[in-house]
């Protein structure tokens, strides 16, 4: 198995890498009758599209118990190796770990995985959540002096990065169990984790998942507890949204229907495949 449709479009967006494998869907309603009628001739009476429990559409997102099954389901096989934010939260209860290959004083500056301890109280269902220390593993597959001040960029750099010649020596000391359920994860998922996925392909191992978006857009959706986040960014009025409130907007935009929510780029502008 290969990746090389991830790794030679770092610039793609999202969506063109891989959409999510569960769509929502919606029942119309059927107009109820005191007696049952048949079918009108030449017409081919559909079947129901959703469960019996459903009779709306659901939002394709963890907690929802079909999304879940879904999910579980296609990552399992096989069939799906790339998860986004909600995919990798239901693959997280469900036993996969996480190899974080970020650097580390960029872990330190930017962030931890999401990793709570044992006994968190949190989630969807405000329960005792599942917890590592165990889960979340750091393995930088790029080094790097520092995140400091470059002038020539007049901006905050990373320094010297050089490529990790030890990395697959300290994932297997990591990761002994080639069948081992590994989610790994870069700042965004175009470089650095795709580089790091291929080479524990090749080294045989045999449950690979990269998440899109990487600790970026998985750190806005879920919280150090892994809560669901209150959506966070700057609001922008769509003055073409529907309504009739949206001149609210130029006063207190926060309030406005049609108001959206306008967040940073998700993508990683520094070049790691230079030292790649």
């Amino acid at each position: 198995r290969s990746y090389p449709h991830l790794a030679a479009h770092p610039s793609a967006p999202m969506s063109s890498v891989l959409a999510s494998p569960v769509l929502a869907r919606v029942v119309a309603r059927v107009p109820c009758s005191s007696r049952p009628r048949s079918p009108a001739r030449g017409v081919t009476q559909l079947t129901r599209a959703l469960p019996p429990h459903q009779n709306i559409a659901y939002a394709p997102e963890y907690g929802d118990r079909t999304f879940d099954e879904e999910t579980r389901t296609a990552f399992a096989s096989g069939k799906e190796f790339v998860a986004d934010v909600e995919q990798a939260r239901v693959l997280w209860d469900d036993g996969w770990d996480v190899l974080d290959v970020r650097v580390g004083c960029e872990i330190e500056h930017f962030g931890r995985f999401p990793n709570p301890p044992p006994g968190t109280i949190g989630g969807v269902f405000e329960t005792i959540v599942v917890s590592g220390p165990h889960k979340v593993k750091e393995i930088e597959v790029i080094g790097s002096t520092g995140y400091r001040f470059d002038p020539t960029a007049n901006a905050k750099a990373f320094q010297n990065k050089t490529k990790n010649a030890e990395f697959m020596t300290q994932v297997t000391q990591r990761f002994p169990d080639k069948a081992a359920k590994i989610i790994v994860v870069c700042s965004d998922g175009r470089q650095r984790a795709v580089a790091a996925l291929e080479q524990l392909d090749a080294a045989g191992y045999q449950h690979l998942v990269l998440l899109q978006g990487g600790y970026t857009l998985y750190n806005r959706h879920w919280s150090s507890k892994l809560n669901r986040r209150i959506p966070n960014g700057q609001f922008k009025t769509d003055w073409n949204a529907p309504g009739d409130i949206q001149g609210l907007g130029q006063a207190n935009p926060e309030v406005a229907n049609g108001d959206g929510i306008v967040y940073g780029s998700w993508k990683d502008a520094t070049d790691w495949k230079s030292a790649l």
